[in-house]
């Protein structure tokens, strides 16, 4: 089986202005870009990047094997 490559994605925390109090908001956790777009104008916060690997690949669900007493099919 070769090995493939894990995808990386960027992990921010962001500023944004909440337009009803026009008070600025900070997330309280890191987000993607994408996640960020629902806050209105978001704004990275330097140095709070975070990178994050994910695999693409799908596993099969082993844990009714793994939980089988032996001995038992």
């Amino acid at each position: 089986m070769k090995a493939v490559p894990m995808k990386v994605i960027e992990h921010w925390r962001w500023r944004y202005r909440d337009p009803k109090t026009g008070k600025v908001h900070r997330t309280s956790r890191a987000m993607t870009e994408e996640d960020a777009a629902r806050y209105p104008d978001a704004t990275r916060i330097e140095g709070t990047r975070v990178l994050r690997q994910a695999d693409d690949q799908q596993f099969p669900d082993t844990t009714p094997d793994v939980r089988r007493a032996p001995g038992e099919p």
